[in-house]
Formats: C-alpha cells, structure tokens, sequence
C-alpha cells in the first residue's frame, strides 16, 4: 500500500497511563484505509508500523498478511476466502476443530493442486478482507459435507465436519515440501 505524505494535523499524542511511565508515546489517528480512529497501544513494531502507515490495527494486520499472501498464496489452504491450517495429529486433547474430519482437496494456483488431505486437526484463521479475496484466489475446497455455515445470534461461525463413512485421505503431513530435503 502506497501513502503520500501524511500530514499530522489528524495525530494526537495520549497521554502517559500508570504502566507506561513515558517510556513510549502512544498515538491517536484516522486510519488511512478505513478511517475508523485508531490508537496505536500495541507491541513494539506493531506500533511502529500502524504509526508510519496511519493504519488501524486490522488493516495493517490485513497489510502485513497481504505480503506474506504474495510470498505463500500457493502452499496456503483458502476455502471460501478464508485461510485455514490443516494439521496431522490425530489424536489428544488440542486439536483444531475439537477433532473433528475435514476432507479437503486442493485446487489451481495451489502447488498441491489435485491433492486430498484428511485432517482431524483443523485450524481456522481469519476471512480474508474483499481486496485481498479478489487478489487472491481460493486454494482448496472442502469435500463429504464439510462447510463452514453462517449462524445468527452470538455466535456467527462453525464447522460441519466431513462425513465419517467417507473414505478417508492422508494427512497433512504428506504433502510434499517443495524445497525441504
């Protein structure tokens, strides 16, 4: 993302807090991209970068990851605009999706085109923001029933698994790692 000059008129210094002790001086802006107001109280780098930007927390996270997107786009998994991390344990405690079988097949760009994994160790990242979904397309789908279903109320999100009598793919981990000897 390119900016011109930005101008300070919009920049607010907050005031120290108790944990502060002056040692860094927060900021308050108009995001440049979604001109919500934004504070930048965050980690080292993070601040700094929000700062230099004019940025608010979620598009300058969305303008980290839309490097990392160029970099990576065709080893990620992307269903649906969202980004997931499939992983191979398949068994214990701390799983992603509690467990439960997701089947999916990779699709073009992915490197892993026409490959299908079985996960039982499924992690949800984050929807991908409409420019960067335009930019970047889909690298997987979910097969036997999988989806991820849109709720009302207060919880918005979840999962349905894959169908268990499915037969069932390797796991994640026998994809191969372009690269990796």
């Amino acid at each position: 993302m390119e900016h011109t000059k930005l101008s300070d008129e919009d920049l607010v210094a907050l005031p120290s807090d108790k944990w502060n002790h002056g040692r860094v001086q927060y900021h308050e802006y108009t995001c440049t991209k979604c001109g919500k107001r934004a504070q930048n109280t965050y980690i080292e780098g993070v601040r700094e970068n929000m700062l230099a930007r004019r940025l608010c927390y979620t598009c300058n996270y969305w303008h980290d990851f839309a490097e990392r997107l160029k970099r990576d786009h065709k080893r990620m998994t992307i269903i649906d605009g969202h980004i997931y991390g499939p992983g191979s344990r398949t068994s214990g405690e701390f799983r992603g999706m509690a467990g439960r079988r997701f089947d999916i097949e990779y699709v073009d760009p992915s490197i892993f085109a026409g490959k299908k994994i079985t996960t039982f160790d499924l992690w949800s990242g984050s929807a991908m923001p409409d420019d960067l979904r335009a930019s970047f397309a889909d690298t997987a789908r979910f097969m036997n029933g999988a989806e991820k279903a849109e709720l009302s109320g207060p919880i918005t999100t979840a999962w349905n698994p894959s169908d268990h009598r499915a037969e069932r793919h390797p796991l994640p981990n026998t994809l191969p790692q372009p690269g990796l000897a």
